[in-house]
C-alpha cells in the first residue's frame, strides 16, 4: 500500500503523513515510527502543546462526521473532505516538523520546497505507482 512512502520516510527520519481516501471522505495519518528518537523524546516531553496543536488543526479541518484520534505516537484525524484532509496533512507535517532537530529539519525542508523553507503552500502533485504523491505526505 503506502510502503514505499514508509521506507522513504524512515530513511529520510522525515515524519510519515498519509492520506487514505475513500469514495466521500479521507484520513490522514501520522505515525511518528519514522522520526528520530531525539524527535520522539522531543514530542512526548512536549506532549500538552503538542496535542494542543493537532486538535486545533483538526477542529479547522473537521465537518460533523470528522473525529479525531490521537496519542503520543499516533494522529488521526478521520472522515475530512479530501481537499479539507490535504490542508490539514500540511499543517500536520509543519507541527511535527517543529519537533525535528534544528539542522535536520531545515534539510528536510531544503529537500520538500527546493531550498524555500519558507514556502507554505503544497508543492505540485506528482503521479507515482499510480497515486498522487504530495512532498510532504502520499495521498492513496
Amino acid at each position: 500500500m503506502d510502503t514505499d512512502w514508509f521506507h522513504h520516510c524512515r530513511q529520510t527520519r522525515t515524519p510519515y503523513i498519509v492520506i487514505r481516501s475513500a469514495e466521500t471522505s479521507a484520513d490522514v495519518l501520522w505515525d511518528y515510527v519514522t522520526l528520530s528518537l531525539d524527535a520522539d523524546a522531543r514530542i512526548r516531553a512536549d506532549f500538552q502543546r503538542f496535542e494542543r496543536e493537532a486538535r486545533a488543526i483538526f477542529e479547522r479541518c473537521a465537518n460533523p462526521d470528522s473525529y479525531l484520534r490521537i496519542k503520543p505516537t499516533q494522529i488521526c484525524f478521520d472522515r475530512l473532505e479530501l481537499d479539507r484532509a490535504k490542508h490539514a496533512a500540511l499543517e500536520l507535517y509543519a507541527l511535527v516538523e517543529t519537533y525535528l532537530p534544528a539542522p535536520h529539519a531545515q534539510q528536510v525542508a531544503s529537500r520538500l520546497f527546493g531550498g524555500h523553507a519558507d514556502r507554505v503552500e503544497p508543492p505540485p502533485v506528482a503521479p507515482e505507482h499510480g497515486r498522487a504523491r504530495e512532498s510532504a505526505f502520499l495521498v492513496t
